[in-house]
């Protein structure tokens, strides 16, 4: 029982950890970003809070699907024939919307902010131009976009989550 109520706590920290990085991002390294007072400035803010932001959203969703998947296990185990009867329907939407959390944050992610701090590397070995002014604002509002759409899924999940807590009980 021990380790399950400790699986479940790390579960729920990581989940407060990924929503709480989405709006950090957001409120904290956004703003400071443009209130630089120069690009070269707004760009190193950015680098540098991308630079925490990436990996450790990642991670934290990595922690997620990992105490999600072992808690399935132990339910499933521990539901044996009702498992599918009883939550099944909640699951796959639960699932289906995790599926959309994770692409969409490794498109945050991966396509969008690391590019910026990638690109600002290449610009300076000289192996082609930084992104334009544009590009970069442009990359901004998409990734803001999609933070909240990040947001709204995480909500989605934890209402979803909760709906198969009171099935099973717990």
């Amino acid at each position: 029982m021990l380790t399950t109520q400790l699986l479940i706590l790390i579960h729920v920290l990581a989940m407060a950890g990924f929503f709480g990085v989405q709006f950090a991002m957001l409120y904290m390294l956004l703003p400071v970003a443009e209130r630089a007072p120069d690009e070269a400035a707004r760009r190193a803010i950015l680098i540098e809070g991308f630079r925490f932001y990436n990996p450790f959203s990642l991670a934290l969703l990595g922690v997620l699907v990992i105490t999600g998947a072992m808690r399935l296990t132990d339910l499933k185990a521990a539901m044996a024939v009702n498992y599918f009867a009883t939550i099944g329907s909640i699951l796959s939407l639960k699932l289906l919307l995790a599926f959309l959390l994770i692409f969409i944050q490794t498109y945050v992610t991966f396509g969008l902010a690391f590019r910026i701090g990638r690109q600002e590397e290449v610009a300076a070995h000289g192996d082609g131009p930084p992104f334009s002014v544009e590009k970069v604002n442009s990359m901004l509002s998409r990734i803001r976009a999609m933070t909240w759409v990040t947001i709204i899924l995480t909500v989605a999940i934890v209402w979803e989550s909760l709906r198969m807590a009171r099935l099973i009980g717990g």
